[in-house]
């Protein structure tokens, strides 16, 4: 991986100037201001991009891979490790995209990357429906926000719930995955998400209010599905050809044991 130089960074702009996100380099005055509201502390970076759209990621995810530049995400589902000091990357934030949507009909929601889980609960909550929480109860605050990412911070009874993801790959192209569609990518993001791409939007089955107990502890005993109650070491060679497929770059970091998310 190689840093964002001046020359870079203006190749980014260019390449996102028909789009709304917005590019800030150390060289406009309210790069230190827009590094501080991101609470990202003494990241180096040479750009901050805020993305609006899946597209304007996947614009920036190719960009990055192609010139072999590292990156940050922030706001996002998947979590990533800051760049080796020295190697000055792009900041992804995602905080921008944070649309929730209820479909009453399917019991289903839908939720942007950048959303916060008091937005899932709110907008829900509207219809009478709940999305079963990883704690048990409607008051976890911010939720899958600023380096944790949804799926890492969301264990238990939510992740369950899950129906789909689209996600955007290291080389830039988008994809969505479930249990029937890529469902070795599906499986491959309960365990270890952060190390194989940025979600920009996640499905959960929703429910009414009334039954979320039941829902909760019917999940906590009968354990994950989709063969995850197989998730541990032994699932580490399989993760890193997945990863090796999925990201050849290592645009997301590095996969080993100590990174797996086995939640049970």
């Amino acid at each position: 991986m190689t840093r964002l130089s001046c020359r870079r960074a203006i190749e980014l702009k260019a390449t996102l100037q028909e789009t709304r996100a917005e590019v800030c380099t150390p060289a406009d005055a309210d790069y230190a201001e827009r590094i501080r509201c991101l609470q990202l502390g003494e990241v180096e970076s040479g750009a901050i991009v805020q993305a609006t759209t899946t597209d304007e990621v996947s614009r920036v995810l190719s960009y990055a891979a192609h010139h072999h530049i590292p990156i940050i995400v922030h706001g996002g589902v998947f979590a990533t490790s800051n760049p080796p000091r020295g190697e000055a990357g792009i900041v992804i934030s995602v905080a921008r995209m944070s649309k929730v949507v209820v479909d009453p009909a399917s019991r289903t929601l839908a939720a942007q990357g950048g959303a916060r889980w008091e937005n899932l609960v709110g907008v829900a909550g509207a219809f009478g429906l709940t999305i079963v929480p990883a704690t048990g109860d409607d008051t976890t605050g911010d939720g899958g926000m600023e380096g944790s990412g949804w799926l890492t911070s969301c264990p238990g009874p939510i992740i369950n719930n899950l129906v789909s993801v689209k996600i955007v790959l290291a080389d830039g192209s988008i994809v969505t995955t479930s249990s029937t569609e890529k469902p070795d990518l599906f499986w491959a993001l309960h365990l270890a998400g952060g190390a194989l791409g940025l979600a920009t939007e996640l499905v959960f089955r929703v429910y009414p209010k009334s039954r979320q107990q039941g829902v909760t502890k019917s999940h906590q005993d009968g354990g994950p599905t989709f063969g995850l109650e197989d998730s541990g070491e032994d699932d580490l060679p399989r993760l890193q050809r997945l990863k090796k497929q999925y990201d050849p770059y290592g645009l997301f970091g590095s996969l080993d044991s100590a990174s797996l998310d086995t939640r049970k």
